[in-house]
């Protein structure tokens, strides 16, 4: 890898590492592992996914794809913003700058450190998340 990796990229890939990931990526079994809760719930208007003391509540109902990427954001927030790595107590009403970097961790995660050349089907995300992750992803 030449490029230097994003901060929320490269703790995506240390947790690759760390738990033995695998395209596609059992995000549930890994929250869990993690010490991560998901739940379903009912959101009303545009909110999809908070997390709250470990906990990622997402809006019941999505499709399979959204639903693992609202997962894989909710992740990257934890171990970015709320979590044990966390540079601040709290993601309550986080920023521009947090939700980018709970992005790019998102696309690190359910991609690995040598998914930019698979399809958004492979992935099993949005296909409209896909420029995400070949954007952050490595390239050999």
């Amino acid at each position: 890898m030449n490029m230097r990796l994003s901060r929320a990229s490269a703790i995506a890939f240390d947790i690759w590492e760390r738990h033995g990931l695998s395209v596609p990526v059992d995000l549930k079994s890994l929250a869990c592992a993690l010490g991560i809760q998901v739940v379903s719930f009912p959101f009303k208007g545009r909110l999809t996914e908070v997390i709250i003391d470990g906990t990622i509540g997402v809006r019941g109902g999505l499709d399979r794809r959204w639903f693992r990427w609202c997962v894989a954001h909710g992740i990257g927030h934890h171990q970015l913003h709320t979590g044990p790595r966390a540079r601040r107590p709290s993601c309550a009403g986080c920023d521009g700058k947090a939700e980018r970097q709970a992005e790019e961790f998102a696309a690190s995660l359910v991609a690995g450190p040598h998914g930019w050349s698979l399809s958004s089907g492979e992935l099993v995300i949005p296909p409209e998340k896909l420029p995400l992750v070949r954007e952050v992803a490595p390239r050999p």
